[in-house]
């Protein structure tokens, strides 16, 4: 078992993708199938920034919510400062040498974003451009679609136009009512919007030839119904014009005590699952002080280090002594086990975690 168990897709994810594509995506299954990590990662998120204009899930229901800038903050006020980091905003200088580090080295997949909220950043359709530019097959982006749209209504339709190929719009509704209890902060005729301009864009053919949008859904107990029933699927997909649609289990982060309760969660052995992850992408965070192997290290437990002032280049992060730690821990089936063999990060992982869905009545 290597794919994550949180993660699935409502309808058919677009075929129709270049060969560049392809080819990428062909590699990224076998480094998970394989469990070969090779000398550089296949994917990078470059974390434009750290900072959000919404605090998701986080209603009178559930004060903590699920989005992973709250988590970090929850894990903050429980003591855990030395393994956090200060919120703010990439250096358009250090996003320029990272990015033509991953272009040298063969990468193929950038994401604009970690944590935070990407459309916020002032330089963000430049960051796009230039990732085009050096002609990698995908440029992804996770957006909450409100976040710089709210000064600047366009902005999502020029982010198509500057070679975005992976837009992802963290919706998680299909009414305002219910977005307003889930994306707290948000503004429903916002979202829209911004949807609704991207989608508009590509129609026009302004975009590049493999730009795919897509609305993203954290299945919670407020949206199961909607979710369930395929309200959800036909409000974005047949009103709105995306493409298609993904689902993520609402999961309750280490540490964390959560209400949400739309699933029942089993914890998997390291007999039943090893995570592809670490051995195919890594996150480099904003001030380009810390690396993670995977996408799920809120408390920064396993650090390659920093790839900025001199310090390493990316590529030589990706072969630390920490991240190929974690890789023997999931190649040896280690990763469970207490003491030195096991790997704490991963037994607290929400992709270590089988979910079965609840049916919800609302």
């Amino acid at each position: 078992m290597s794919q994550d168990p949180t993660f699935r897709i409502l309808g058919n994810a677009p075929s129709d993708r270049s060969e560049r594509y392809e080819a990428y995506r062909r590699e990224w299954d076998r480094r998970g199938t394989e469990l070969d990590g090779s000398d550089h990662p296949v994917h990078v998120d470059l974390e434009s920034v750290a900072v959000c204009d919404l605090r998701c899930g986080s209603s009178e229901e559930d004060p903590n919510g699920f989005c992973q800038i709250w988590t970090h903050e929850h894990i903050r006020k429980l003591g855990f400062n030395e393994h956090t980091y200060q919120k703010g905003y990439m250096d358009p200088r250090i996003y320029t040498v990272l990015l033509n580090q991953c272009a040298d080295m063969g990468v193929s997949s950038i994401k604009l974003n970690y944590r935070g909220e990407p459309s916020l950043h002032p330089e963000i359709v430049s960051f796009v451009r230039q990732a085009s530019d050096l002609g990698f097959p995908d440029i992804m982006m996770n957006t909450n679609g409100n976040g710089g749209a709210r000064t600047y209504p366009e902005l999502f339709a020029e982010l198509v136009e500057a070679g975005i190929t992976d837009l992802m719009f963290s919706v998680d509704a299909a009414d305002a009512e219910s977005y307003a209890k889930q994306r707290v902060g948000g503004e429903w005729d916002i979202l829209l919007h911004s949807v609704n301009s991207a989608v508009t864009a590509r129609a026009e053919g302004k975009s590049a030839p493999d730009c795919r949008i897509r609305a993203s859904v954290v299945r919670t107990f407020l949206n199961a119904a909607d979710v369930d029933s395929g309200r959800m699927e036909a409000f974005w997909k047949n009103e709105m014009g995306v493409d298609w649609m993904s689902i993520s289990e609402c999961y309750f982060p280490a540490g964390a005590t959560h209400q949400w309760k739309a699933a029942e969660w089993a914890s998997l052995s390291a007999a039943e699952f090893q995570c592809p992850d670490p051995f195919r992408r890594m996150v480099v965070t904003w001030d380009g002080k810390h690396t993670m192997p995977c996408c799920q290290g809120f408390t920064l437990e396993i650090d390659g280090g920093e790839v900025v002032s001199g310090a390493q280049s990316i590529r030589e992060a990706w072969t630390s002594q920490n991240f190929d730690r974690l890789r023997n821990a999931h190649r040896d089936r280690t990763w469970d086990k207490d003491g030195k063999e096991g790997e704490p990060i991963c037994r607290n992982c929400a992709v270590t975690k089988k979910p079965t869905p609840i049916a919800v009545e609302v």
